[in-house]
């Protein structure tokens, strides 16, 4: 009995290319997304100035400065998705405390919290009463 196989595909390179991940590029793409962050910061605040004659952003400085500051802040969202979509989905296992557990959870925080202000009343006063036998 012969076996046919079916012809594999053949991915366009383009896709290939960009479906490859590289060793630097967060890093890179995080610097960048730091530099339109700050450039964008400094023509919004007039710390940098845009000559009006530049081709295309000198009439809109402020637009220009806005998309750049807008694009960092998505690049950098993107470059730290990695480390926060699995904070994400941890939360979705986080369940709330009932209504006893939380009374009894604060009043234990109370009361841990009013020894330590006596400790250090205590402490206060102490340190006070030698300071004042020394001098």
């Amino acid at each position: 009995m012969a076996v046919i196989s079916k012809p594999e595909k053949k991915q366009n390179r383009v896709i290939q290319f960009l479906s490859k991940e590289y060793k630097y590029e967060n890093l890179i793409l995080a610097i960048l997304a730091i530099f339109a962050i700050v450039l964008g910061a400094l023509i919004v605040a007039d710390t940098l100035k845009v000559d009006e004659e530049f081709f295309l952003i000198g009439g809109f400085p402020k637009v220009f400065a806005w998309i750049l500051v807008s694009l960092g802040a998505v690049s950098l969202l993107l470059v730290l998705s990695p480390f926060y979509r699995p904070s994400i989905a941890e939360l979705r296992h986080v369940t709330g405390l009932k209504r006893s557990e939380f009374i009894s959870n604060v009043i234990v925080v109370l009361l841990f919290v009013f020894f330590l202000v006596g400790v250090f009343i205590l402490y206060d006063l102490g340190i006070g009463a030698l300071l004042k036998l020394v001098s």
